[in-house]
């Protein structure tokens, strides 16, 4: 997608959200800005050019992603340019002091410090982000993974751009995403498809997961856990709200995980699929109700 098609994606799912539920209004319009800026740094990275990784078919084939345990500093001035045009963003969302703004700028436009990040975030590595003295007395960890979360997603999303069809022609069955590792935070049934056929409208619902970082979807089996692998129908279990069916949490109680689940065949094919989220947290509320934990802990089904 284009910014264009991107912007006009987002303010579509988040005009739903608030025309259905107008109580997650103050939500969508305060996170709005983030996804319009996402996209326009994406699209100004491709422009500029990023660098295309390469695949490598041996540790591909043994579940490895394209990126992770891979040196990321070829792409750090794209990482710092990424932050230096979010960040007025950021902390206007992030309510940010001034001075407490700075210094968390001065930390990302560090390449030691934003590629010890961003390796963190893809490695999973948690710890790390407790581990950063930033300004220890108003920075929480919480608040410097999501930052970095969000300086990382337009360089990752240019990046998955740039591999295309090389990286859609590999078979990967894995929960977790071929590219950066990470987990995601939604699943999708895909819409209908019409046939040169008459126009015959039909198909539909292949199941693909989208990741919570690079906003790679790829192509998953319907019946099982993309936590867990468990396919055992007993254990699974689908939540949704009567009035919207086309909306569920898929909850596995093997694991104990959940990812939350849109069937485009029964709404706008073009919702945004980060925007969406914010309209489903009383599905995140449910199942955090049923002692669930998502796949993904996000700012908005973290209830702790």
């Amino acid at each position: 997608m284009t910014t264009a098609s991107v912007r006009k994606a987002v303010e579509a799912t988040l005009e739903s959200i608030c025309n259905r539920t107008p109580a997650y209004g103050e939500l969508t319009k305060r996170f709005g800005p983030v996804f319009f800026s996402i996209a326009r740094m994406r699209d100004a990275l491709l422009k500029q050019g990023v660098r295309v990784p390469e695949i490598e078919s041996a540790r591909f084939a043994a579940g490895t992603p394209v990126l992770v345990g891979r040196d990321l500093s070829p792409w750090v001035e794209d990482f710092i340019l990424s932050a230096k045009t979010l960040f007025p963003v950021l902390s206007e969302v992030l309510d940010l002091e001034t001075d407490v703004s700075d210094c968390l700028l001065d930390h990302f436009e560090n390449p030691d410090s934003v590629l010890g990040l961003v390796q963190a975030r893809i490695e999973g590595d948690w710890k790390h982000f407790e581990n950063t003295s930033v300004r220890p007395d108003t920075v929480l960890p919480t608040t410097l993974l999501y930052i970095s979360e969000i300086v990382s997603v337009p360089v990752l999303s240019a990046i998955v751009e740039t591999l295309g069809k090389p990286l859609s022609s590999l078979t990967w069955e894995h929960g977790h995403c071929p590219v950066c590792g990470s987990s995601p935070t939604i699943s999708l049934l895909s819409p209908k498809e019409v046939t040169d056929l008459d126009s015959l409208v039909g198909g539909g619902g292949k199941k693909f997961l989208h990741c919570s970082q690079c906003g790679h979807d790829w192509r998953f089996k319907r019946n099982v856990c993309a936590a867990c692998g468990n396919d055992d129908s007993e254990t699974r279990e689908i939540l949704y709200d009567e009035e919207t069916r086309s909306e569920r949490v898929e909850a596995c109680h093997k694991c104990g995980k959940y990812c939350l689940n849109i069937d485009l065949r029964e709404c706008d094919p073009q919702t945004h699929l980060d925007a969406v989220q914010i309209g489903l947290i009383h599905l995140d509320i449910h199942a955090h109700d049923k002692k669930l934990t998502p796949m993904v802990s996000t700012l908005w089904n973290n209830f702790e």
